[in-house]
Formats: C-alpha cells, structure tokens, sequence
C-alpha cells in the first residue's frame, strides 16, 4: 500500500490543486450518492451470488453447515476490519503527502477526501487478502480441515475486500456491524433464518454481518440464526492451527447455489 501511496500522491497533487470539489457542493453530494447506492447493491449481490458460490466450494472440504456460516461471516468481517486497517494507514500518508504542497484555498482535510476519491482504487489487494486468511487462520472459533488452508477462499475474499475499500473511500464510510454469539437478537439489524427458532430471544451464530452508514442507521440488514438458550451450539475451534496445511484444493463439485435444505437462500433486503 506504501507504495502506491508514495508513486501517486507526488504526481497528482499539482494537477488536482485548483480542481476540488468542495464536500458541501451538491454535485459532490450526489456523486457520493451514486457511489454509496452502488456499493449497497453490491454488498447485497455479494450475499445472494458470491456467498452462494463461496458456499459450495467450503461444501468441499467441510459436512457441517453452520461452521461454514460461521467461516463466511467471519471472512465478511476480518475482511473490513483488514480493509478499515490499511485505509487508515493509506489516508494517513495521503495526508502526509499533501501536507508539504497542498496551498488551498480548501481545507486540507477536504483536499485529502478529494484526492482519495479521484486515486482510492491504489492499494496491495493481495497483501490485504493475505493478512484477512492469516487472521482467520488464527481465529478462535472458525476450522478447516487440516489439509487445507482459508487461502482457498481468496476469490470470495478478494470481492469482499474490494467492497469494504471502496466503502471505506467515501467521504461518510459504510461499515459491517461486529456482533457476538449468545446476543439478544435485534429484529431492526437483523433477519432470522428459514430453520431459526423464531421464537427465541438468543442469537446462535450470524450468518452475514449488517450493514451501517457513517451515523450507525441501517442500510442491510444481516442474517442470524436463533435458538433456544438449551439447544444453543457452543462456539469452539475443533483443530490446532498447523502452518503447513496443504492450499491446493480439490476439483469443485458442479452442484448449484442451493441451501442444504434444497432452497436458495433469499437476500438481505435494504431497509
């Protein structure tokens, strides 16, 4: 990410000095709009589409169904939080940049926002998938068969990454909501699962994270499912994390995008 930063910040801040869009100009309102309506779009294709696709491959290696919810909302999370991470780190050396030549007559904070909107797209998308698989491989609740390694997902994470960058380049960022096994279910941030307990108060796992604006309102809901306190899953890692675990996968099954239960999983609606 550093050096993109530094070979791109140079060569631009002259030639964009005279030219920024100031953050109340209503044109810039709208184009943040667009922006924003076409990543909330995306995130929801990304549940309906790339998740199902993601599923059938995780099918592969791994019998048990809501390990593989828990793998996928774990990946949609570590993946914004790694994407969230680098961000700061490249605004920061934006900032940094613009600092020596920026003269206004902007905010320098403005002038920041307006190059990130125009130069966002440079940054190592490999290195952040790599550090997203290293944090899952190390997560507490998660497991792969040992043969394998979450590497096999970089496809799905690669998606996912892109999308969190991008909504962490708009000037008001979207985020996913991190949330926690045995939570009182919320009926405003989340929808239940078709085989959820619909009358129990507890959530079980999550199955896809819900999606805020930069006020925390909203935009998707996520998914859950809900069990009764007596018939709750314990959350438990079931392998020692092994550094030599093979990364080759096996053929892919032609099986379709279909939930165990033989029904294609609904999407998250926008509220």
């Amino acid at each position: 990410a550093g050096s993109h930063v530094h070979s791109h910040a140079g060569s631009h801040v002259h030639s964009h000095a005279g030219s920024h869009v100031h953050s109340h100009c209503p044109i810039a309102d709208i184009d943040e709009d667009l922006k924003k309506s076409a990543l909330i779009a995306k995130y929801n294709d990304m549940f309906g589409s790339d998740r199902l696709d993601a599923i059938n491959m995780l099918r592969i290696h791994i019998d048990d169904h809501e390990m593989i919810q828990r793998i996928l909302y774990t990946s949609v999370i570590e993946s914004f939080r790694e994407a969230k991470m680098v961000f700061r780190q490249y605004r920061l050396k934006i900032r940094k940049a613009l600092l020596v030549t920026h003269s206004g007559p902007e905010p320098l904070e403005e002038a920041v926002e307006d190059y990130i909107s125009r130069h966002g797209e440079f940054y190592d998308l490999h290195s952040v998938v790599q550090d997203v698989v290293r944090a899952m491989n190390r997560h507490p609740v998660i497991s792969f068969p040992p043969e394998v390694d979450f590497a096999l997902m970089s496809s799905f994470l690669r998606e996912v990454v892109k999308v969190a960058w991008a909504m962490n380049c708009l000037p008001h960022p979207l985020d996913v909501v991190t949330a926690n096994d045995g939570d009182i279910f919320s009926e405003s941030r989340y929808r239940r699962t078709y085989d959820s307990d619909f009358n129990a108060a507890l959530v079980n796992h999550f199955v896809w994270p819900t999606l805020v604006d930069y006020y925390n309102r909203v935009l998707v809901k996520g998914e859950a499912v809900t069990k009764r306190a007596a018939h709750m899953t314990p959350a438990r890692r079931s392998r020692s994390v092994s550094p030599s675990r093979a990364t080759t996968p096996r053929p892919r099954s032609p099986s379709p995008s279909y939930t165990s239960s033989g029904r294609r999983s609904a999407s998250p609606y926008r509220m």
